[in-house]
């Protein structure tokens, strides 16, 4: 195996969050006073609004920042929509974790790939007026101006959430209702920064094996699904040792054997022509899959992505992988607890068929 350190492709500049690291300038001079949900000012937050019809959904992944002062409240996201083609693009990471034991280690040398726009700062920008009631323990935002890709329109756009405390110094946010298009969403809050300084790196995340549970909003073959949080089916990831530690230390990878990759994926038809040689060499060469986990990005940003090995035995898999964007979830003692996500992976395999794409707003906290 060739022994080196990992390459970057390019250089990432700093995403400014200026205007959510610091306190929000105050709006009117009416304004007052308002609790922040749970009494956490910053947030991160994922959002989905689907249809059963394909075409039209999209997803936003952000940062949410609740002034304490008075009653503003800002959202800087990244968003993506079914309708763009929204082709995932090198995240900048290459994966490459030096010399490993035979037969446990992911493909070397590919690059992460994460959702087109992720790598720079967010292009889309929210501003607002919120309430919270502790009582009924439901935060109130209504949007009222919007600027996506640097076009600003005034709107009046509501949510309604439901907020809990998952943990002492972590809270969480389900959506409850809107008065638009969005169908599912979650955000977990502290009082923690939202610049990098306060970010897990690769090491922190391998450090110690942990299970976070995973809930999700999606939407695949013109169907919407909702999983709760450690409900029956639901499901989990886990990150640990076990996990191999690239190169330079901005990237994770892992190979899971048995990993229940789908025949009709990898092989197509049953009546297709070497159905049966495929099939057989899925079972042969432990019908794998390769998870990849870069950290080589800005602010609180993550990116995560994985594919069946049956779908490319001699190199890098360049086609329908999942592609999950992430941002970590760090509680008020500065500890990393997971990440909220949206899943962008349209199909790239040649003539695109919308329906079996992949979209998703979700969180894996532990």
């Amino acid at each position: 195996m060739h022994m080196g350190v990992l390459r970057r492709f390019g250089v990432f500049a700093t995403v400014i969050l200026s205007a959510l690291v610091s306190t929000l300038l105050l709006g009117a001079s009416s304004a007052q006073a308002a609790p922040t949900p749970l009494g956490k000012q910053n947030w991160v937050v994922s959002v989905a609004g689907f249809t059963e019809a394909a075409g039209s959904n999209y997803l936003r992944l952000g940062y949410l920042v609740f002034d304490p002062a008075s009653n503003a409240v800002q959202h800087n996201f990244w968003t993506w929509s079914q309708r763009d083609f929204p082709v995932p693009v090198s995240s900048g990471d290459v994966y490459y974790c030096g010399q490993f034991q035979p037969g446990t280690n992911p493909r070397n040398n590919c690059p992460i790939k994460t959702a087109p726009g992720f790598t720079g700062d967010p292009n889309g920008h929210f501003t607002g007026t919120y309430a919270y009631n502790s009582t009924t323990g439901q935060a109130a935002i209504t949007w009222t101006s919007s600027t996506i890709n640097g076009s600003t329109t005034a709107v009046n756009l509501g949510e309604t959430w439901a907020v809990s405390e998952l943990h002492p110094g972590l809270g969480r946010m389900e959506l409850v209702n809107d008065t638009y298009s969005i169908t599912g969403g979650f955000a977990y809050g502290s009082n923690a920064t939202l610049a990098q300084t306060g970010k897990a790196s690769m090491a922190t995340i391998r450090a110690t094996q942990r299970t976070y549970l995973y809930e999700a909003h999606s939407w695949n073959n013109n169907k919407i699904t909702t999983l709760r949080r450690g409900a029956a089916g639901s499901g989990s990831f886990g990150v640990g040792p076990t996990w191999n530690a690239c190169t330079d230390g901005s990237c994770l990878g892992y190979v899971q054997k048995n990993a229940g990759c789908d025949a009709a994926s990898c092989c197509g038809k049953p009546d297709a022509a070497g159905y049966d040689a495929c099939v057989q060499k899925l079972a042969a060469s432990g019908d794998r899959r390769f998870y990849y986990l870069t950290g080589d990005l800005g602010g609180r940003r993550n990116s995560y992505e994985f594919w069946c090995e049956c779908l490319s035995y001699d190199g890098c898999y360049l086609l329908n992988s999942h592609v999950r964007p992430l941002l970590q979830v760090i509680d008020d003692a500065g500890a990393f607890q997971g990440w909220v996500g949206a899943e962008v992976s349209p199909d790239r395999s040649g003539a695109r068929v919308m329906d079996g794409e992949y979209y998703g707003s979700f969180a894996m906290v532990a």
